[in-house]
């Protein structure tokens, strides 16, 4: 028993074509980033500084010291990232630039946590415990 195609088939089949055009070229058009992305730097479970993260926005600091381990930290481009540690492994220059929402980058030997919060303008997003 063969089926033949009819007008109502074609009629689906251009219906979801359609729609799958429009929801790749106008899908994510109304998402909006309403709310500036800080990073919250925190060195022996106690916040050290925040910084906004935006395109404009180049600096590097140094958290700790060379007795005691440190970490250089860079922001640039609305990344952050570390670019020289004192810990024996590295891992965290090995993490890599971050940039988004819930983000982080951990340095075990030298206690240093940098979380990465989108804030919306109203209360803060942070949710670390550290103890």
């Amino acid at each position: 028993m063969k089926k033949k195609i009819n007008k109502y088939d074609i009629a689906l089949i251009l219906g979801i074509i359609i729609i799958n055009i429009f929801m790749i070229f106008y899908g994510g058009s109304n998402v909006v980033n309403s709310g500036e992305k800080k990073a919250y730097v925190y060195s022996h479970k106690e916040l050290i500084d925040e910084y906004v993260l935006s395109d404009d926005y180049k600096t590097e600091f140094t958290v700790g010291d060379k007795s005691a381990g440190y970490n250089t930290v860079h922001i640039e481009n609305g990344e952050i990232w570390i670019i020289e540690a004192s810990c024996p492994d590295k891992n965290c220059m090995h993490q890599g630039k971050i940039s988004n929402d819930g983000e982080i980058i951990v340095c075990l030997p030298n206690q240093l946590l940098i979380k990465i919060v989108e804030e919306d303008g109203g209360e803060s997003d942070v949710d670390i415990i550290v103890k």
